[in-house]
């Protein structure tokens, strides 16, 4: 079989490989997680809810018969505690071997301002903040590739650091969403620069319009549906969605690539390099809010 069914691409060898991954309790994050696992990984799986990750790691298991294909770790990207508690039980399980690809799919929209016991903006936390600090505390035993899941809706995202999460107003979730993946953007174009000559690799991307529980955040059941069903023409299946995420967890790329679907908008389409917005390509820029990330995560 070919990889994500494409002619010119042969299925990675991936045994002998540990992959850390956030977000495949669902979604495209879950279709990546299963792709991985046929192709020889053993997956750590980091979740909040517990009930779910056992669901996915026992069909990892039963569809590839074998028993080392996933194991799960208690970790909520909202809670910093979690995180820290998270990366620490993570690094006992890979040991000396390490690990081959650390991949950030985990996101979140809220319908309102939330706030994080440690007093974050809830998108902001789990889209940004969280993954940064795993990703600080696991980078000594991360030894390939990260993989960082973003979106072009970091377009539209605009950083206030006099007022970063929104305690003065001006929350809406264009907004506050369009700020976490800037934020994500801009500490991805830094750590990519740090990264520059250690052998590890960074790859951000954007998966496109996918058909998951992401979009259903208006509040109103009717309205989800609205949504789902007029967008439904131009959205991709979560399995499709996951093509850009396991395109760059596996192949040749460029150290720092963007990547996303190749179609118009890029809303759907194969995987391909993506150009990214003015503003996340500001490295001076990217080490002020990454400055400013590490301080709020407790890393500085």
């Amino acid at each position: 079989m070919n990889a994500m069914g494409w002619e010119h691409l042969t299925e990675p060898d991936l045994r002998g490989r540990t992959l850390v991954m956030t977000g495949a309790s669902d979604g495209l994050g879950r279709e990546a997680a299963l792709r991985l696992a046929h192709w020889g990984a053993r997956l750590i799986l980091p979740v909040r809810s517990r009930s779910k990750g056992e669901a996915v790691v026992s069909r990892l298991r039963r569809e590839t018969g074998r028993e080392d294909a996933a194991q799960l770790t208690r970790l909520d990207l909202a809670d910093l505690g979690s995180v820290r508690e998270g990366a620490e039980e993570i690094t006992r399980a890979v040991g000396d071997s390490g690990i081959d690809c650390l991949l950030h799919v985990a996101g979140m929209v809220t319908r309102r301002r939330e706030e994080t016991a440690d007093g974050f903006e809830r998108m902001l936390a789990v889209n940004a903040l969280g993954p940064l600090l795993l990703t600080e505390l696991l980078r000594p035993s991360v030894h390939g590739r990260i993989v960082l899941v973003t979106s072009d809706a970091h377009r539209f995202g605009r950083i206030d650091a006099s007022d970063p999460h929104f305690r003065r107003g001006g929350w809406s979730l264009r907004a506050v969403y369009g700020r976490s993946k800037l934020t994500a953007m801009l500490w991805g174009l830094d750590l990519a620069e740090r990264l520059r000559g250690t052998g590890t690799e960074l790859q951000l991307v954007h998966p496109g319009w996918v058909l998951t529980n992401l979009q259903n955040a208006t509040g109103s059941a009717r309205l989800d549906s609205l949504v789902t069903d007029v967008t439904r023409p131009f959205a991709m299946t979560a399995e499709q969605g996951a093509a850009p995420v396991l395109f760059a967890a596996t192949q040749p790329l460029p150290h720092g690539s963007y990547i996303g679907p190749d179609g118009r908008g890029a809303l759907r389409g194969r995987p391909t390099f993506l150009p990214r917005s003015k503003a996340a390509l500001d490295l001076d820029h990217a080490r002020e809010v990454t400055d400013w990330a590490l301080a709020e995560v407790g890393l500085r």
